[in-house]
Order: structure tokens, then C-alpha cells, then sequence
């Protein structure tokens, strides 16, 4: 059996649960081929991490990565780097040959291993793209002159190893379109393969769907500005100036605009509800629990969370331009989709779902042991 091997500097453990899609989408893989599935987590040498371990029968190995701190010149270190994951193959006896396939998370340090792993097994390689940000500029260094240079190191990289990958996979055509703008001739090596949602975590339950007199809409995202939450408080505030005041906005998150958030809603008396944290296996009764699910991010690359949300049987509202996009029907558009922190957009279509019963059917094939499926065959035809 050949072995199928995920690379990534993030991966759900007992005590975090960040990047539980990628959970769910190596589950998939494991169940829909043939490969011997294993996880490779990739973490600072300095950070603390959670070892080796198993998870929902998922086996994942850490590899400590040498770098300098705060994402100073990444891949400084790399054939220092190179020879060490070498040995920890060999103590681990991990097994690479031409018919492996490396999987990799987000450019870096991904596509430096990517490329390793290429070149000394000539294996398929497989980089995802889960950002807008594909080069990371956003990480690390905040010094303009530093940064300029910084990133202009990271496109030089980026540009020289990217076509070595066989196949590189975006989560929505939004993201397949900067991956184009940075190097044209990736084109024909993208495959988009939207983020799926696992059906036996989030389902509808009827027995404890809302039947209270408040209507309730949640959001779950972390308190950045990208995020911006505070237009969906503007939003319901004008409502509530219209004499709709039984709307409930239950927020999951923590972060720096969550102040500004809460002083907003208290100085406007806004029903809200700000919780800091949800387990996964929590948000199946958030979600039932919703009348709407809003969140009016102006910076998202998909949103797993929208679509958790339908597959609950909840509508959504996201924003046009945004990954989510891809899945909206065009005659939806008109009242799933605003433009970009339009609170009195937001407020319309609010208003839509709240006067009327709606419902927005969730598609199968969005459950991600079809979008895995879809994806493992489009890689098995790539040479």
C-alpha cells in the first residue's frame, strides 16, 4: 500500500481545534482510497506541540521546523532543514517512493518540503491553498522597508518552485484567481476543490430547532477586521429602528474588534450574545439552534462555516466577490449575497429571511466525501 502523506503547520488535536477541515478531508481520503494516509505536522522548533498522536483514527507526527521567529526570511534553513526530515523519515520508517503522494497545507513551509520530496522521489506533489493571502504577506514582519524586501524574497520562491508541483488546489475560483495573478503560468495546474462539509457532524435536528419569539442569527469568526462583524450590528441596529426588536445575535470568537463590538451593541441595547469558544462537536446545536446565519467577512477565501451552517438546515448571508460565492445559486444571489460592509444591504436581506419562511436546500455535492472524491480522481489522471 502506497503512502499518502499530508504536510501542514496546523492539524486538529485534543486541545485545538484549528484546521478540523483538514480532519475531515484526510477522514475522506482515507475512506475513499486506497493510500495508507499519514500526517506530517510542521511546527516552529521553539513552539510547544502535541507530539504524535491519533485522532478519529487519523495517525500525525510532528516535525519540528528550524526558522527564525516571526516569519523572518522562511526557508533560510532549508537544507539544513532537508536533511533532518530525511532522518525522521528513516526513524520513523516512513516510506516515499514515485507512487507516494505529498500533500501539502499553504505555501509555507509547505512548498519548500513539497519540492524536497519532488526532487529526491519524484513523487506527486500536491500544494492547497486555503487564503487569500496565498504568499502569507499578512504573517510576521509589520516593517514597511523590512516587509517590501521580505516579500519580494517570498515571490522569488514562490515563482521558482510553484510549477515543479503537480497539481495545486484552490478552495474557491476567488483563490484560484490570485494564485494567477502572481504567477500566470500556473493556469493550467489548478484544480479548485471547494471546502466540503462532513454530514455526520452537522446535520438538521429538528427537535431543537429555534422556537423561541426571538430570531436568531449567529456568527461564528474571530474578531478581526476583515471579519467585520460590527456591519451586521449596524445592520440589525437598523432594524431595530424599523421596530423589529426580537432579532438575537449569538457571536462565537475572540479578537481584537470584539471591544469595539460589544461597546456598539451595549450603547445601541442590541440582544447579543459573545461567546469566546465553541468545541466542533458543539457547533451542530449552535447551528440548529439559528434562525440565519450571517457573516459578512470581506476577506474569506471560502468560510467552512457557512456551509456547516446549511447543511443544518440554516440559510446564510456572506458577501459577493467572496469564495462562498462559488456555491450560491445565481437566483439566490440576490438575497444571500451584499456588497462588501453594506450594513443597509445586510439589513434587506436580514429582513427578507426574518418576514418570510425560507429554506435553502444544501446540495450533496458538497458533502466532502464527494468534493474528496472528485479531487482524488482529478489527481490520479495528473502525470
Amino acid at each position: 500500500m502506497n503512502n499518502y502523506i499530508v504536510i501542514t503547520p496546523f492539524f486538529p488535536s485534543s486541545k485545538s481545534f484549528r484546521g478540523s477541515y483538514l480532519l475531515d478531508q484526510a477522514k475522506a481520503i482515507q475512506l475513499n482510497s486506497n493510500y495508507n494516509l499519514l500526517v506530517i505536522i510542521l511546527t516552529p522548533f521553539l513552539n510547544k506541540s502535541a507530539g504524535n498522536y491519533t485522532i478519529e483514527g487519523i495517525k500525525c507526527i510532528t516535525f519540528r521546523v528550524f526558522d527564525f521567529p516571526s516569519f523572518i526570511l522562511p526557508g533560510l534553513f532549508n537544507t539544513f532543514n532537508f536533511k533532518r526530515l530525511i532522518k525522521f523519515l528513516d526513524k520513523n520508517s516512513i516510506s516515499v517512493d514515485n507512487e507516494s503522494i505529498i500533500h501539502g497545507h499553504i505555501n509555507y513551509p509547505s512548498l519548500n518540503f513539497l519540492d524536497l520530496f519532488l526532487r529526491k522521489y519524484s513523487c506527486k506533489t500536491i500544494l492547497q491553498h486555503h487564503g487569500l493571502d496565498v504568499l502569507q504577506k499578512k504573517t510576521g514582519l509589520s516593517i514597511p522597508f523590512l516587509k517590501y524586501f521580505q516579500n519580494q524574497y517570498i515571490l522569488k520562491i514562490f515563482k521558482k518552485l510553484s510549477l515543479n508541483v503537480t497539481t495545486h488546489i484552490a478552495v474557491s475560483s476567488v483563490v484560484k484567481s490570485n494564485l494567477i495573478k502572481i504567477n500566470s503560468r500556473l493556469a493550467n495546474k489548478i484544480y479548485i476543490c471547494l471546502n466540503g462539509v462532513d454530514t455526520t457532524k452537522f446535520y438538521a435536528i429538528p427537535s431543537i430547532k429555534n422556537n423561541e419569539t426571538k430570531y436568531i442569527i449567529g456568527c461564528v469568526a474571530n474578531f478581526w477586521e476583515i471579519k467585520d462583524q460590527i456591519t451586521l450590528l449596524k445592520a440589525v441596529n437598523i432594524l431595530k429602528g424599523k421596530g423589529i426588536n426580537n432579532i438575537h445575535i449569538k457571536f462565537v470568537g475572540t479578537g481584537k474588534t470584539k471591544k469595539k463590538c460589544v461597546e456598539y451593541a451595549k450603547i445601541n441595547n442590541i440582544n447579543c450574545e459573545f461567546i469566546n469558544e465553541l468545541k466542533h462537536n458543539e457547533l451542530i446545536t449552535f447551528y440548529n439552534n439559528l434562525n440565519l446565519f450571517v457573516l459578512p467577512s470581506k476577506y474569506e477565501a471560502f468560510g467552512c462555516v457557512y456551509l456547516e451552517a446549511l447543511a443544518c438546515g440554516v440559510p446564510f448571508i456572506g458577501v459577493k466577490g467572496q469564495g462562498i460565492q462559488d456555491i450560491v445559486k445565481n437566483e439566490h444571489k440576490k438575497y444571500q449575497l451584499i456588497e462588501p460592509g453594506s450594513s443597509v444591504d445586510l439589513s434587506k436581506l436580514i429582513y427578507y429571511f426574518y418576514s418570510k419562511e425560507s429554506t435553502i436546500q444544501f446540495d450533496k455535492k458538497y458533502e466532502i466525501e464527494n468534493t474528496v472524491k472528485e479531487m482524488l480522481k482529478h489527481i490520479k489522471a495528473q502525470n
